[in-house]
């Protein structure tokens, strides 16, 4: 009899505290439960300025500068900024990742300066290259015509690109294809091809100038079979 009492005088303290933290957190208006009308967003990727200008803004010395040496090739090779103000087309921009990277106190080689060694060392400027193979990989990395989320699916596009017929033996054509993955994360994929020799993530993609997509990739690009 002892026993079922203190069991009960056990429920009723638990009811009791239970009623009174409640009761503090309505107080407190901390209300366990209350509707709540959730509006979903989604972020506008229009930036309202060419690539150009996207790019020039965002390759700054002491401020934004993630494609201050995208910048210096541009200006290495000779190229003329209006190649980034043209329409109809799609460009893919290099973080400075892609063009030089580091881990484990070495130069990795799925950046540009790691990849292309100059006398079996990596590279440490662009002026180790010649300006027309800086060029032509720039060239690489527009493409005519107008790819992103919109246009792509998990089926390969082959798509031209500005690098000239034959300059790459590699790749005469210079062509890449594009395809975006079939999986909930929907990453645009560049040269994702059986057998490619090397496959590039795009590190953001669906970026929309006021000339056409813009990706951004932090990683080298090339195409190419064993």
């Amino acid at each position: 009899m002892m026993e079922k009492k203190l069991k009960n005088r056990f429920l009723v303290l638990v009811v009791f505290f239970f009623l009174a933290a409640f009761q503090a957190c309505s107080v407190a208006g901390l209300d366990l439960q209350e509707d709540y009308n959730y509006e979903s967003t989604i972020l506008d990727p229009h930036i309202d300025k060419t690539c150009w200008e996207y790019l020039k803004q965002r390759s700054v010395v002491k401020g934004d500068s993630i494609f201050l040496r995208m910048r210096e090739a541009i200006a290495y090779a000779g190229i003329d900024s209006t190649e980034y103000m043209q329409p109809g087309r799609t460009y893919i921009l290099l973080h400075n990742d892609a063009v030089y990277r580091i881990a484990s106190k070495k130069v990795t080689n799925d950046c540009y300066f790691g990849r292309y060694l100059v006398n079996g060392v990596a590279a440490t400027k662009w002026s180790d290259y010649p300006k027309e193979q800086v060029r032509n990989w720039l060239f690489y990395l527009i493409i005519q015509g107008e790819y992103s989320f919109e246009q792509l699916t998990p089926d390969l596009q082959t798509v031209h690109t500005l690098l000239p017929q034959g300059a790459d033996p590699a790749n005469p054509e210079g062509i890449m294809t594009l395809h975006v993955t079939n999986d909930r994360n929907s990453f645009l994929t560049i040269n994702g091809f059986q057998q490619s020799v090397r496959v590039t993530t795009v590190r953001t993609a669906g970026i929309q100038s006021t000339n056409g997509p813009v990706h951004v990739v932090d990683r080298v690009v090339e195409y190419g079979k064993p």
